[in-house]
């Protein structure tokens, strides 16, 4: 449903997946295992949230998404 892109998501949604995403910025990592850093920062996430490391996955896998779909073209910020 391309036609549908963006507008599903609710600008509360948004915003939670903003805070989602600086939480998992701000998170200390693993620098020397690429995986490992992602799964700890997720891990972190979902801590710093009170989520599941699913929920937490979920949110900041949408944030990125929506990202990318702003850089193409695809929807407006």
């Amino acid at each position: 449903m391309p036609e549908l892109r963006g507008i599903q998501a609710t600008e509360d949604v948004k915003v939670e997946w903003k805070k989602a995403y600086s939480f998992y910025l701000q998170a200390p990592g693993d620098p020397y295992d690429k995986k490992n850093d992602r799964t700890e920062r997720i891990g972190y996430v979902a801590k710093a949230m009170q989520l599941t490391r699913k929920q937490a996955k979920r949110r900041i896998r949408n944030f990125e998404a929506w990202q990318r779909n702003i850089k193409k073209g695809l929807v407006s910020a």
